[in-house]
């Protein structure tokens, strides 16, 4: 008779062995094991430099509007000048983001223009802030408008153009007037670039030009102007400083205020095979940057406190 053997492997003395199906299936618990630690581990790789495209993109819009802000709030109404170039050009594109952004079933349904497109405005989406006893933007209380929910959520994109000119100051004999202009276009070959563009001037006579990326992989620029001269006061979506004459009176050339909203991807594929609609992970950043002088002018105070008296609403203390 045959004799069998049983194989295993010794521990030591005294030990009982372990047979090779044991260590099988050790081997497979511990596959398992270090499988879900790998995907885990992939997934948090992932996620980190998902959160760091995010924070880039984000950073890229706020140094953006940071630097807009300073050149807009440097326009100023000269009288000694002819009108100066203040000239808003709207360009809406036919898609967004690609996401369902205020759940409502619906993809890319609005513009930021501060207009209710999509009519899902209710009464109870208004929504204003209380100033010292007063509210504001009175004369928009139960109608939608920019700052209400339901308003500008689910947008699609723009290309606007924004040229603001810069009178040279009388005490800085050194500078020179210019203009500056932002908008996307193509910096050294790669598209999708904020640009900001400078010419300078000497006797009207353009002399230089200077071009310089704001930001990369901008993917919407939008700019909304506060119009001064509108019964009552509105966003508007484009502006042309020159021919302030053709606005209704006081006619002023300057908006009151400028809103600007940037949308840059933030998702960590390349953008190479992006085609317009597709879904994106986006950052959107927005601002709204006053120009004092026309927030100050004589004619707007007048013809807002005008306003505010014909709807009964007591017109604001300046």
């Amino acid at each position: 008779m045959r004799k069998t053997h049983k194989y295993s492997i010794s521990c030591g003395p005294g030990a009982s062995g372990i047979t090779l199906v044991e260590l099988m299936v050790a081997v497979v618990v511990a596959s398992v094991f270090l499988s879900g630690v790998i995907a885990a581990f992939i997934q948090i790789l992932k996620a980190t430099d998902r959160a760091e495209a995010n924070i880039e993109a984000v950073n890229d819009a706020r140094s953006a509007l940071e630097l807009m802000a300073i050149d807009i709030k440097a326009a100023r109404i000269d009288t000694t000048q002819k009108p100066q170039p203040f000239i808003g050009v709207n360009n809406h594109l036919t898609y967004g983001d690609g996401i369902d952004n205020d759940n409502d079933g619906r993809i890319d349904e609005e513009y930021i223009n501060s207009i209710d497109d999509d009519g899902d405005w209710i009464y109870a989406d208004d929504n204003h802030t209380m100033i010292g006893g007063m509210v504001e933007r009175p004369t928009y209380v139960n109608r939608p408008d920019y700052g209400d929910f339901h308003v500008d959520e689910d947008f699609k994109f723009d290309q606007d153009r924004l040229t603001i000119g810069i009178f040279s100051d009388p005490f800085l004999p050194v500078q020179r007037s210019q203009t500056i202009t932002y908008e996307i276009g193509s910096y050294e070959g790669e598209s999708r670039v904020l640009l900001r563009r400078v010419v300078y001037f000497e006797d009207g006579t353009p002399q230089s030009q200077v071009v310089s990326p704001l930001a990369f992989n901008v993917l919407s620029l939008n700019f909304l102007y506060w119009d001064p001269n509108h019964d009552p006061p509105e966003w508007r979506e484009d502006w042309d400083g020159p021919n302030a004459g053709l606005f209704p009176a006081p006619g002023i050339e300057l908006p009151v205020a400028v809103f600007i909203s940037i949308t840059i991807y933030s998702g960590t594929e390349p953008l190479e095979h992006y085609q317009p609609g597709d879904p994106l992970e986006t950052a959107t950043l927005t601002t709204i940057v006053n120009i004092e002088q026309i927030l100050h002018d004589p004619r707007y105070i007048a013809k807002l406190k005008e306003i505010y008296i014909k709807q009964g609403v007591n017109p604001p203390s300046r």
